[in-house]
């Protein structure tokens, strides 16, 4: 009675995990053909400059014509008006929430995601996606909490997009979908600095800092993988987009390499 009852229950749990899932697909899906289906091909014959708020970014002298896309707090950095801003953790703009707001409206297209079943904590809340009128998009910290087994994905504008360990390298899905000649990433340094910490108090950005140069320390091998597997992804469905780093620091040597100095 009771082996019979156990694998009843089981059964239940698996049908109910496997409803709920197919529930996210499906309006992933829905989702993303209004978020993404606008930008396919959007970026051809033209480059793509996808900014990180390393410290490096303080040396990128924009490059003219370049559509620009700002990683979390990188839309601070001055020298660029940016065209798009992409974020994924509350983390990541927590701290520069009125600024994000306020940030070039109805010009700059900001594109929020979500961790559906990731870290509560930092699930980006849709009362600032609505003062954004922000693009929204799933992940799939729904299917995998570990970003490392995540996988990068071709068809975003149907399926979650690959939640990786670093925002650009999810951020390169959206980027190569809009199909650029030339992708440059700047300000993706693998440090965990940031070039800019505003609304932060001097004791609060050294333990930040802290916190993430010992994350970066323990992942960096580890994040330069993800980075090889995501030149292989662009290898065999982009071929004709040049992958470029600019003024590298971590990626040094694993895109071709341009400094500006």
């Amino acid at each position: 009675m009771f082996l019979k009852k156990y694998i009843v229950n089981n059964i239940l749990k698996c049908i109910r995990i496997n409803t709920e899932l197919n529930s996210y697909h499906i309006s992933t899906a829905i989702l993303h053909q209004k978020t993404f289906t606008q930008f396919k091909n959007y970026c051809h014959g033209k480059a793509v400059v996808v900014c990180g708020a390393g410290p490096s970014l303080q040396k990128y002298k924009p490059i003219e014509g370049a559509v620009h896309i700002a990683l979390n707090r990188a839309f601070l950095y001055d020298k660029v008006d940016f065209d798009f801003i992409f974020s994924q953790d509350f983390d990541g703009i927590r701290m520069v929430q009125e600024e994000l707001v306020e940030y070039r409206k109805d010009r700059c297209i900001k594109l929020l995601g979500t961790q559906i079943n990731g870290v509560p904590e930092k699930e980006i809340p849709e009362s600032l996606a609505i003062r954004c009128d922000a693009l929204r998009f799933n992940t799939d910290s729904y299917l995998q909490q570990n970003g490392y087994k995540s996988k990068f994905v071709l068809d975003i504008d149907s399926r979650a997009i690959g939640n990786m360990p670093n925002v650009g390298l999810s951020c390169m899905q959206f980027a190569l979908y809009m199909n650029p000649s030339v992708l440059y990433i700047a300000g993706c340094d693998l440090t965990g600095s940031h070039f800019s910490q505003k609304n932060l108090q001097e004791k609060e950005r050294k333990e930040e800092e802290h916190i993430m140069h010992n994350y970066w320390e323990v992942h960096a091998k580890k994040q330069i993988a993800k980075w090889e597997e995501l030149k292989q992804f662009a290898q065999k469905h982009y071929p004709d987009t040049r992958l470029i780093s600019v003024n590298p620091v971590g990626l040094r040597g694993v895109f071709e390499d341009l400094y500006q100095e």
